[in-house]
């Protein structure tokens, strides 16, 4: 794909960056006196409207797939978008797994829609059914495998945790491997940072809980700039071994908040993936600015559940301040 042909969708992008929550608006929320005064503000910027201020998720979910269907609308090639959302696919071959344990176990209903997220590239019912007829060759070949792989784990051995680990694990390492089909660096160096820093994180709870290292290859997934074996090695002393190691490597910078808390290791690693993508602001041709408002909207998205969920258990402004990640706009 010739740079020349993303013109139109980078032209729709920039004109769709405008709706783009600012750090005015943020501000806004978080200054909210409590959780209803938040959802007036989200009300009044368009976010959700006074019949689904009960179903704060659902309008959430909706405001990613509306942005999901406009890059759809737009690319040229949609497909070189799908290690965005491929980990989307497997969160939903989890839940129909479970639904289909809770179905033949409890006898319970199949239309558990709630537990499915989109965007994804994979209809979540084309997911239910191959799984619940076992007609897994009826998913892309990516999903196959894994639906099939997990089904066995949960009929042979009922280790729900296993069956996830070993879905969230394949969902990394398709992301990588949907990423190095395009043939684009930046793709390549997104989906790279997306997957190192969910390995530090999956390292880091490791060691804080004393997982073994049959956990840690099952869990982790390759990755070029950070080695998984060392990585391994690391977490399996500890949590201060896990820092020294982390030290030694490109990723140096976050071992001080691996130091300071869980959430302030999540929020590095949220704040640098949108550091890496600012520089699409100043790119006219190419996928990169369609591929950034994504990841923009993503994080948006986040902060919204993240005031939310503070305004909830009334926590204090600064305390939400220190969970804001950082805005693209």
């Amino acid at each position: 794909m010739k740079e020349a042909d993303y013109a139109y969708a980078v032209a729709r992008i920039r004109a769709n960056e405008s709706s783009l929550l600012t750090t005015a608006d943020i501000e806004q929320l978080i200054s909210a006196d409590n959780y209803q005064s938040a959802l007036r503000v989200l009300e009044e910027k368009g976010w959700i409207n006074a019949e689904n201020h009960d179903d704060i998720n659902t309008a959430l979910k909706t405001q990613m797939n509306d942005t999901w269907q406009l890059l759809r609308e737009i690319s040229p090639n949609i497909s070189e978008l799908d290690f965005l959302v491929v980990k989307n696919d497997f969160h939903n071959i989890k839940a129909a797994l479970k639904e289909f344990v809770s179905v033949q176990t409890l006898r319970s209903e199949k239309n558990n829609t709630d537990n499915f997220v989109v965007p994804s590239s994979i209809d979540s019912e084309q997911i239910k059914n191959a799984i619940f007829n076992k007609k897994f060759n009826e998913l892309p070949s990516f999903a196959e495998v894994a639906a099939e792989k997990t089904y066995n784990v949960l009929i042979r051995s009922a280790d729900g945790q296993l069956a996830d680990i070993m879905l969230d694990s394949m969902a990394l390492n398709a992301t990588i491997e949907k990423a190095d089909n395009t043939k684009n660096q930046f793709i390549k160096e997104t989906a790279e940072l997306i997957c190192v820093t969910a390995n530090i994180k999956i390292a880091f709870r490791a060691a804080r809980a004393g997982k073994d290292e049959q956990f840690l290859e099952t869990a982790l997934c390759q990755t070029k700039t950070l080695d998984k074996a060392s990585l391994i090695d690391a977490t399996i002393r500890g949590q201060e071994e896990l820092i020294n190691y982390i030290l030694t490597t490109q990723y140096f910078e976050v071992a001080d908040y691996m130091k300071a808390s869980t959430t302030s290791l999540e929020k590095w690693c949220d704040d640098i993936l949108m550091l890496h993508i600012k520089n699409a602001k100043y790119i006219c041709l190419g996928i990169e600015p369609i591929i950034a408002f994504y990841i923009a909207k993503d994080a948006e998205i986040k902060n919204v559940r993240i005031i939310l969920s503070c305004k909830h258990n009334n926590l204090p402004s600064e305390a939400i301040k220190e969970r804001m990640r950082k805005l693209y706009v």
